[in-house]
């Protein structure tokens, strides 16, 4: 493989690669929303590593290609909610990362941040709503070059199944699904004559699922998997729409871990490896969160209660 070759996926990656990598949105989603009033907040952290990439050539193949150097980050997000009402919650999710190795320069910065409501559409079986918006803050909160910032704003409609395989307290299935369509921005169009444009990325589909099995009243451990698939990404020119080669991405994590919630400690691990991918990093990582900040503690509004068990909310 030419080394002209090699850039040209690289940079396809890391111009528009929003869909591989971690996604704060569905780590520690809600599937019962909190009580009128009441706050809740948490703090993530993790490593993610990637020493290989997937690329898809002309003929749909995909073939695995190592990175000169691996590329590590220092992953955390900042989790804020509020309850609306009975039925609704507000959230804040607020994404940060320092580089580790992969670059000739130490990145870190704030990302993109994500306000969700969630709200009830049953509660025998639970069954949540969710709409979110992402905007864009462009990697002006970054030192990272190219950031990590997607300049695309985002909205997104999902929904999530809380489905009891037992009696209260027993084993469950926890699914989230949900469609994020991105607005057009001007963005840089790698491997092509014109340096930007005008792009618009595809629609993507995305979601997760659990098996939740308690071990005792205070442990459970989980299983399941993230997948994510999304469309090519296209550029104006006087002519039309031109898609990008590469562009398309998707991929599929398996994850698993365990959730601690006792009255002094509410501690979530998860492991995740990426098992199959289309023009994404294969990565791997562990996430931990469990740092509760709470809302009313930061703003002195409302009745301070932690979400337990993933984001769910006392009852």
């Amino acid at each position: 493989m030419s080394s002209r070759r090699a850039l040209f996926p690289l940079a396809v990656i890391v111009v528009l690669g929003v869909c591989n990598g971690w996604d704060p949105l569905y780590y520690n989603g809600l599937t019962r929303v909190l009580r009128s009033t009441e706050s809740s907040g948490d703090f993530a952290i993790g490593y993610l590593s990637a020493g290989s990439y997937w690329e898809t050539d002309t003929l749909g193949f995909d073939s695995l290609y190592e990175y000169r150097e691996a590329r590590s980050f220092l992953q955390a997000a900042w989790t804020g909610r509020y309850g609306l009402t009975s039925s609704h919650t507000i959230s804040l999710v607020v994404p940060m990362y320092l580089q580790l190795s992969g670059s000739e320069e130490t990145g870190l910065g704030i990302t993109d941040p994500w306000i969700s409501l969630d709200g009830w559409m049953s509660r025998a079986p639970h069954y949540l709503i969710r709409g979110a918006f992402r905007p864009s803050f462009k990697g002006y909160l970054e030192s990272a070059n190219p950031p990590r910032s997607d300049p695309h704003m985002a909205a997104e409609i999902a929904a999530s199944f809380e489905f009891p395989l037992g009696g209260r307290g027993g084993s469950r299935f926890d699914l989230t699904g949900g469609l994020r369509h991105y607005f057009t921005a001007w963005d840089r169009i790698p491997g092509t004559q014109r340096d930007s444009s005008e792009t618009s990325p595809g629609l993507e589909l995305r979601g997760c699922g659990f098996m939740v099995a308690p071990v005792n009243p205070e442990l459970s451990v989980r299983i399941g998997g993230e997948f994510a698939t999304r469309g090519k990404t296209s550029y104006e020119t006087p002519g039309g729409s031109v898609s990008i080669r590469g562009s398309n991405q998707s991929y599929f994590d398996l994850r698993g871990g365990f959730m601690l919630d006792n009255p002094d400690l509410d501690l979530t691990v998860d492991v995740y490896i990426r098992l199959s991918g289309e023009n994404v990093d294969k990565e791997w990582g562990i996430m931990l969160s469990g740092i509760g900040i709470d809302l009313g503690d930061v703003f002195s509004v409302g009745t301070g209660g932690r979400s337990s068990e993933g984001g769910r909310s006392r009852e």
